[in-house]
């Protein structure tokens, strides 16, 4: 029996988890099997690249700085939300102002002057800081924001504070916008144009939150930065040396963060109640001391992100499975056998690929030699169509996956080259015998130093 399942065993081993029936045993019990159990599995993953990159991915992919497409997006999102706030304060001499609370009027300014760092905060990775990443102190947002709502059992915490941030802002926003329509006071052609303006700044917001949202909480892409973010998190904690030097730079930090996250595990100390059986059958309480007992619903999300890494742990021998796994690893794959399928960050890029066997060819040359020029001699049956007809019908064929064929760039005098790391790249390929085997793609230094 592999580590994953005997973790899994040793979960099913501690009996039902509720705050009602945790104790001072029950609970060091759970910690034993943090440290005994899930620690080796996370051991066997934390060197896999797929593993680290989900556990980074939202640090990586939304922090300031970065230039990525998630990123973009998020900087589209921070700007229609100070848009919004210019157009209300555009709308403001239509309305019967005595009807605005201050407060609203203050709000309207201070989101229109955009007084906030970022909407991400990579410190959120440990536990949610529930900071609004303010320029300046402001008492109304930060106590407000701390009342919010927020998921704190271990998770992709990084993405989802961000959206939790966004909501805030947006919430505040619409709520004055729904206001200002209900007292609109002057209706004239001008009147009319600034609140035109204002319906578009809603839809453009509501538009951008979708596409971040599209990109960020794909269902099984983020269940599984999720689970491995949370297993991150118990390793960094319980682990007798973690070596997570991708994770945490600093090893003099590990302590301090293990600490951080070990408070979400282990709750602050509450009361344990001791009592003795009287002879009527009655309960008697004898004495109540303190007691720092395990999270229940923390635990239960350990356990569930053990069977959510199941995917990296074990590869599957299912071609259905196996394409599945393949989606969750890499960015492009490529399934050759009938049907013939291509999908992109999870997606199928749908088209009749059995029938568009020149640029099928093409695309999967160019994806088993990423960040490799690719030149008709390459190709199958070269003395057919030339290289840039190819490539031609072929970006007409990705025409829905604009990021994808942004990334097949000419070279000049040579052909064409795929700027993918080969970690990000999975072929398949038929065994003749009803399953699939992967194809090993070629090494790049200059994509995947």
């Amino acid at each position: 029996m592999n580590k994953l399942l005997l973790a899994l065993q040793g979960f099913e081993d501690l009996g039902p988890l509720q705050e009602i029936n945790m104790t001072e045993e029950k609970s060091d019990c759970v910690e034993a099997w943090l440290k005994e159990s899930v620690c080796p599995v996370v051991e066997e993953l934390v060197d896999l690249k797929t593993f680290q990159s989900n556990t980074i991915w939202s640090a990586s992919h939304l922090s300031k700085g970065v230039e990525t497409r998630e990123r973009k997006l998020v900087e589209d999102v921070d700007d229609c939300l100070v848009k919004f706030a210019v157009q209300l304060e555009a709308c403001f001499p239509y309305i019967y102002q005595a009807r605005i609370p201050i407060r609203h009027l203050n709000d309207i300014r201070f989101i229109a002057q955009r007084r906030w760092f970022d909407l991400v905060h990579a410190e959120d990775f440990y536990q949610p800081t529930q900071q609004l990443l303010l320029e300046e102190s402001n008492n109304q947002h930060i106590n407000n924001f701390r009342n919010y709502k927020q998921n704190r059992t271990p998770g992709d915490h990084v993405c989802d504070s961000m959206f939790v941030r966004i909501k805030y802002w947006k919430e505040i926003l619409e709520k004055i916008y729904k206001l200002f329509f209900a007292t609109i006071r002057i209706n004239d052609e001008q009147s009319m144009k600034e609140f035109s303006s204002l319906i578009d700044c809603v839809t453009q917001l509501d538009s951008s939150v979708k596409e971040l949202q599209k990109v960020c909480l794909k269902s099984t892409q983020k269940t599984l930065r999720d689970a491995c973010t949370t297993l991150s998190l118990i390793y960094l904690s319980y682990a007798d040396r973690p070596e997570l030097n991708w994770l945490v730079e600093d090893s003099s930090e590990v302590e301090v963060r293990s600490r951080i996250f070990r408070s979400t595990v282990v709750r602050p100390p509450g009361e344990i109640q001791h009592v003795e059986k009287q002879l009527d059958g009655t309960l008697k309480l004898i004495k109540q001391e303190p007691a720092s007992l395990c999270d229940p619903a923390v635990i239960r999300k350990v356990a569930q992100a053990l069977m959510d890494i199941k995917s990296i742990y074990e590869v599957p021998d299912s071609p259905e499975d196996l394409i599945d796994w393949a989606c969750s690893q890499s960015r492009l794959v490529l399934v050759d056998h009938s049907p013939r399928q291509v999908f992109w960050d999870g997606e199928p890029i749908v088209q009749k690929w059995d029938t568009e066997a020149v640029q099928w060819n093409l695309l999967w040359i160019l994806a088993y030699n990423p960040g490799i020029a690719v030149d008709k001699e390459m190709l199958h049956q070269p003395q057919g169509q030339k290289i840039n007809s190819r490539r031609s019908r072929l970006k007409k064929l990705l025409a829905d996956c604009i990021e994808l064929n942004d990334l097949i760039t000419t070279v000049y005098a040579q052909g064409y080259r795929l700027e993918l790391k080969s970690d990000d790249i999975t072929l398949l390929e038929s065994d003749g015998l009803g399953g699939l085997n992967r194809v090993p793609t070629r090494k790049s230094n200059s994509i995947n130093s």
